[in-house]
């Protein structure tokens, strides 16, 4: 590790040095590595085979720090002299339990953690643990973004909840809605029924005397004006129908006449 760290500086100073890339220097400890490296932000040691973190050095300038791939299993407590540190991945270690992984609560303004692939993400309210320590900092968490101190995932199937339960509520207005509408129907025709109900109370127009009026008002608006030719038509025919009473009295009174005349030739 420390040829590693000597190839990396290329001749300058150490606190001039804001960023250093160790991935696969062999080295099961930190060796090469002080509290000289004052100006230091970004630090990668991936898949070197570190055991433990003892001796990590204080780094007051680091925000992003990756020790990925390796058999890390203790001695977190180390890196309390991160204080400004955002981002820590630690997968793909040996941290079996919450005692493991406790001293990371000093790390106030961390936003970023995965644990993944450790034992420890097994346990039974691992989760929990961890918003707990992180709650008011913490933003994504073994590679889930968090939202409120929840998975994204988690937090966009409350809303659809919610979204769920308002069209729900909405439905039930509208259905509401519709009652009353049938309400209202219902009302005008006990309205209209009513109404019926007081004219014969009242000693209104009944119903009979309404259809009679109607019938009348129909039958006067039948009368028609005779023509002068119906009119001569109608007096011709009772002509021929006088003249035909007077020739059957005429008839009669000649057999009259008759029967007499031929009474008396008997007599004699």
């Amino acid at each position: 590790m420390e040829k590693r760290i000597e190839l990396e500086k290329r001749g300058r100073k150490p606190q001039e040095i804001e960023q250093l890339i160790l991935d696969d220097c062999r080295s099961t400890a930190i060796v090469g590595l002080t509290d000289e490296y004052t100006g230091l932000r970004s630090l990668s040691l991936i898949n070197v085979g570190l055991t433990s973190l003892k001796g990590f050095p204080k780094l007051p300038l680091l925000l992003y720090l990756d020790v990925s791939e390796n058999r890390i299993s203790n001695s977190l407590q180390n890196l309390s002299g991160c204080i400004k540190l955002k981002s820590l991945n630690l997968g793909q270690n040996k941290l079996k339990d919450f005692d493991a992984i406790e001293p990371l609560k000093s790390l106030e303004r961390l936003k970023i953690l995965d644990l993944s692939n450790n034992e420890v993400t097994k346990q039974q309210g691992y989760k929990e643990f961890i918003l707990e320590k992180f709650a008011k900092t913490l933003k994504c968490l073994d590679g889930d973004n968090l939202v409120n101190g929840k998975n994204e995932s988690d937090s966009d199937s409350d809303e659809e909840d919610s979204e769920s339960e308002a069209e729900e509520e909405g439905e039930g207005e509208e259905d509401d809605d519709d009652d009353d509408d049938d309400d209202d129907d219902e009302d005008d025709d006990d309205y209209d029924s009513d109404d019926i109900d007081h004219v014969y109370e009242s000693g209104g127009v009944g119903l009979e005397e309404m259809l009679k009026d109607n019938i009348d008002e129909e039958s006067e608006g039948n009368d028609y004006v005779v023509d002068d030719d119906d009119a001569e038509q109608d007096s011709t025919d009772e002509s021929d129908d006088d003249a035909g009473e007077a020739d059957d009295n005429s008839t009669a009174n000649e057999s009259q006449d008759t029967r007499g005349k031929k009474r008396k030739l008997d007599d004699e």
